[in-house]
């Protein structure tokens, strides 16, 4: 049993770390801001976690006193904050109060996605700053786990590649370049199922590690044909050339209020064009699917299920 500190622990991932930890039996400590007016949803979220044992703890990451606090007498820290370039950049504030700790002997920084080491300069911006932050990890001392994804499945499979949407469309599907450039996507369950195993690996102990399982690589293609044979929607593909794509993010990238959709863009970019997320990994990172060829997972046509209608699922 291990005292594990989530970040992020209300957001799209960070609920299924806290879930999987308290199944296996660990103490979970969970940094919260404090925000009285806040999501009602959110707050739901936080009772359920208080009455299931969870330690909640008020702070921030630029609350830097409250983050020496929160890391005091963990064994694990686990950060799970979005990959706004503001939020990520205040991971600096955790890695050093993690350090000053003593007791930590892990830490997973907020790394899920592509490998940002496969990125070109300046070719994803929020890639730019995780590189970075990666080296600030390593100067602090305490055992880091790098964990990349590519895609979780809540964010990519249900839209079906068009990144931003929340369901499959009804009529019209943005394809980009020519369809048939592999992607990997991850349900956040799983995620979190490989997660809580490598976070007491020693054999991912400061290593770069990949969640890429064979059968979710797809290409964008064979996502919307998986739809359309379970859903018997039949939808129009308008492609995207990869110059057309270009011409988007230039334009975006004029306006600072359409950062949000630079950033999937730049992602949509790295996925269905460069192909940075199709299991491809470097010579130093270990594949999960591989080092726990126990764990199940789910396939992207089984996570479509839950776009589907009630009575037709």
């Amino acid at each position: 049993m291990q005292h594990v500190l989530i970040v992020g622990a209300t957001g799209r991932l960070g609920r299924h770390l806290v879930d999987r930890l308290l199944a296996q039996g660990d103490v979970v400590s969970a940094l919260v801001r404090q925000d009285p007016r806040g999501d009602p949803s959110r707050r739901s979220l936080l009772d359920r976690f208080r009455t299931r044992g969870v330690k909640l703890m008020a702070g921030a990451l630029e609350d830097e006193a409250s983050l020496e606090v929160a890391c005091r007498g963990v064994d694990a820290v686990v950060s799970c904050v979005d990959h706004r370039p503001d939020h990520l950049r205040l991971q600096a504030n955790l890695a050093k109060a993690a350090a000053q700790a003593g007791s930590v002997r892990r830490i997973l920084p907020s790394q899920f996605g592509i490998d940002s080491r496969l990125y070109g300069q300046a070719r994803v911006d929020h890639g730019d700053l995780k590189r970075e932050l990666q080296q600030v990890f390593i100067d602090s001392g305490v055992p880091t786990t790098f964990v990349h994804i590519n895609g979780l499945a809540s964010a990519w499979v249900g839209c079906l590649g068009q990144l931003g949407l929340s369901a499959p469309p009804a009529h019209e599907v943005e394809v980009y370049g020519d369809g048939t450039v592999r992607f990997s996507t991850v349900a956040p369950e799983d995620v979190a199922r490989y997660a809580t195993r490598a976070l007491a690996d020693f054999r991912t102990r400061n290593r770069h590690v990949t969640i890429a399982p064979p059968q979710n690589r797809l290409t964008q293609l064979e996502l919307i044909a998986l739809w359309e044979a379970k859903s018997g929607a039949r939808l129009r593909r308008r492609f995207v050339s990869p110059q057309a794509l270009d011409a988007r993010i230039e334009a975006l990238a004029q306006d600072p209020a359409q950062r949000p959709q630079l950033a999937m863009a730049q992602l949509v970019r790295a996925a269905w064009i460069d192909g940075l997320g199709d299991g491809r990994r470097l010579p130093d990172a270990i594949e999960l699917s591989e080092l726990y060829p126990e764990i199940d997972y789910r396939r992207p046509v089984e996570y479509l299920e839950r776009y589907l209608p009630a009575q037709t699922a």
